[in-house]
């Protein structure tokens, strides 16, 4: 066995802390909560804790009654340790008062969750560190609610969604991921029927909705009118598709089509999301011929590389190869340039990539960022498109006189030359 170095015995870790002693440790942790608040009050939790989940809740209780009550901003130096502060308190309503005691856990809880607007007055959350708390705490009474009573949990819930519903639409799905079926199934049967339900309302119901897949409940959220829109009546499709309603979904997609129509008074290109549901109801449907035929005309229309994809790996062997030469060779002769670029890279297909370069370099006309990214994915096979794609841009920002720019995009394309 290898022996421990000096320096490995003066880390901070839990086996070399627990060479110290109870004892040591106990004088060492009485110290540092002198001067620290956070540590101290922590300290008190945990000893609260080993008497028992009352004692702990009286802890509990008399911190988050101080967060309620306190007006004082925090500054930026203290918010780190504020959110630290505040995580720990979720953490020991989560975790050791609900191994004490569920059922106060669970309500200490939604207390906690209450505090969220309050604190967002006194918080500059800029990176969302104070969200992630709360979002956390979502999980955890989602967790929570396993074994107790459905409709009182979600009652409760939903009472929390009206109160908070912008903070709850972002929250919710947290809580989905981890909560009882039968909890979701109640908050979605309670929802449409509270009275003073408030704007919000129809996206967390379809988060419930999806959460419990209920196709007809995430439907109902939309207006006959509303699902006249293309993107729309895609959304509810795709529910109705993945709940085995291939007829209905169909219909839908179609009326929406059909008001597109009458309302332009001639057709015009379909949405893209309208187009993802209509090729999904053409395959489910037994339509597979025309799925393939949808796909491909996306794909002319849009050099979209993910109906490419779909196109061509539903062909046996062989045609698929052939298939993507052929969606290869009308990328090269699409009119934007730019697009068949990035469809070809983005695929990846570097040698009609360096080709199309080659041949229609004066037409191209991207960013740096954008010659830099495509420069890279083409420099080990194919060095010389690389470096003609950056001179071209470096030409570009000199002529916008961003002469930085210029000088770093040259320098870039001759080291390519030098590799």
């Amino acid at each position: 066995m290898k022996t421990p170095t000096v320096a490995s015995l003066k880390r901070v870790n839990v086996e070399n802390l627990t060479n110290l002693g109870a004892e040591r440790l106990a004088e060492i942790l009485v110290q540092a909560a002198a001067s620290r608040p956070d540590l101290k009050r922590r300290l008190r939790m945990e000893l609260a804790a080993e008497q028992g989940a009352d004692h702990l809740v009286l802890e509990i209780d008399r911190r988050v009654a101080s967060l309620e009550a306190s007006r004082s901003k925090v500054s930026w130096r203290k918010r780190a340790s504020f959110v630290g502060d505040l995580d720990i308190l979720r953490s020991l309503i989560a975790e050791r008062l609900a191994a004490l005691d569920p059922t106060l856990a669970l309500d200490r809880m939604w207390a906690f969750m209450e505090l969220a607007r309050r604190l967002g007055l006194r918080v500059r959350d800029r990176d969302g560190a104070l969200a992630e708390i709360f979002a956390r705490g979502a999980g955890d009474i989602g967790e929570l609610a396993v074994g107790f009573d459905p409709m009182q949990v979600a009652s409760t819930l939903v009472e929390a969604l009206a109160r908070d519903p912008n903070s709850w639409i972002d929250w919710l799905p947290r809580l989905t991921a981890t909560a009882p079926r039968p909890v979701l199934k109640a908050a979605l049967a309670l929802l449409p029927v509270r009275v003073g339900a408030v704007p919000g309302w129809g996206e967390l119901t379809r988060a419930l909705a999806d959460a419990v897949g209920d196709a007809a409940a995430y439907r109902a959220t939309f207006s006959p009118n509303a699902l006249r829109d293309p993107s729309a009546a895609a959304e509810v499709a795709q529910r109705l598709l993945a709940a085995g309603d291939v007829e209905e979904a169909g219909r839908l997609l179609s009326a929406a089509q059909a008001a597109g129509l009458a309302a332009r008074g001639q057709p015009i290109a379909p949405d893209f999301g309208w187009e993802s549901a209509w090729i999904d109801y053409l395959e489910q449907s037994g339509q597979g011929e025309a799925a393939q035929d949808a796909r491909w005309s996306s794909f002319e229309r849009t050099l979209s590389a993910e109906r490419a994809r779909a196109f061509t790996q539903r062909l046996p062997d062989f045609e698929d190869v052939e298939a993507e030469s052929r969606a290869f060779a009308y990328a090269a002769a699409h009119a934007d340039v730019e697009k068949a670029l990035a469809f070809l890279v983005g695929w990846p297909a570097l040698p009609e990539a360096a080709r199309l370069i080659a041949a229609r370099g004066d037409e191209i006309k991207v960013g740096a960022e954008t010659a830099e990214l495509w420069a890279r994915r083409l420099q080990a096979r194919q060095p010389a498109a690389a470096h003609s794609l950056l001179r071209k841009a470096a030409a570009a920002a000199f002529r916008r006189r961003d002469f930085a720019t210029c000088d770093r995009l040259t320098a870039e394309a001759e080291a390519i030359n030098g590799t």
